[in-house]
């Protein structure tokens, strides 16, 4: 195992030229191109704010600033998951035809996502300074997330990844659960304004605590607790190794499936 992570390290060349080809791939012939970028999570910050702040009778800026919070992990998260269940069936030829480390397809498309996720912070500046909402020192807490988050989700892309190869519908499945997750996760809504019964669930959702990472330092300035660190750099660190050890041990007959 330690061997061929060895090798995927030996070909990050490629890995860096497969990470630009999908980021070409999206915007290809597009007028505003890598602005898009920065337009989406605009967008979906504008509309999401202004509908539920209005329904919720919440301060504008300070739900935008929550929801944009939560919105930064969830979108690393879901496009991990999304894209590394597609990054070995959707490049085949590198399986059946080429000879390249199969460990670096789903690791291009969590690259894909660490390039979202930056121009999310860009967009997060920007809302910041025009809301004169204080830059605190815990924002400097926020590469810290971003790495444990990192990490986390590179094992789920993993795992998604092995998953996908094997049971076809699964991205099918992946889709419908994470469109779920993502209403029954504290982004839209905040976490102490859950019921008593729902309390109980929310500890068990394991994106809450990389939740809490972004939105403790960028709403509330202030750093998380260490408990809620700790807990989730546990989870990553589980995530990682199940993801890296369930992906090597299946990819020899990634072959026979594609």
């Amino acid at each position: 195992m330690i061997e061929r992570i060895r090798e995927a390290y030996q070909y990050r060349s490629f890995l860096y030229q497969l990470v630009y080809q999908q980021l070409d791939q999206r915007y290809h012939g597009s007028l505003l191109g890598f602005l898009w970028t920065l337009l989406m999570p605009l967008l979906i910050f504008a509309s999401f704010t202004v509908i539920f702040s209005v329904l919720n009778q919440w301060d504008m800026k300070d739900f935008g600033l929550y929801f944009l919070s939560g919105y930064l992990f969830w979108l690393l998260f879901s496009n991990g998951c999304a894209m590394g269940a597609e990054s070995v069936v959707g490049n085949a030829a590198y399986v059946t035809r080429l000879y390249v480390p199969k460990l670096l397809l789903p690791l291009a498309s969590v690259a894909v996502g660490l390039a979202d996720l930056a121009a999310g912070f860009v967009v997060l500046a920007g809302l910041m300074g025009a809301f004169g909402a204080p830059f605190s020192a815990a924002l400097l807490f926020l590469p810290a997330a971003a790495g444990i988050a990192l990490v986390f989700v590179t094992g789920l892309a993993l795992l998604c990844a092995t998953a996908n190869v094997f049971f076809r519908d699964f991205r099918h499945l992946l889709n419908s659960v994470l469109f779920l997750w993502f209403f029954f996760s504290p982004i839209l809504w905040k976490a102490e304004a859950a019921p008593p019964k729902a309390q109980l669930f929310l500890a068990l959702n394991p994106v809450v605590p990389f939740l809490s990472l972004f939105q403790q330092p960028i709403w509330k300035g202030a750093l998380p607790g260490a408990e809620t660190t700790a807990l989730a750099a546990g989870l990553a660190a589980l995530a990682l190794a199940s993801g890296v050890t369930a992906f090597l041990s299946a990819e020899r007959r990634f072959y026979y499936y594609l």
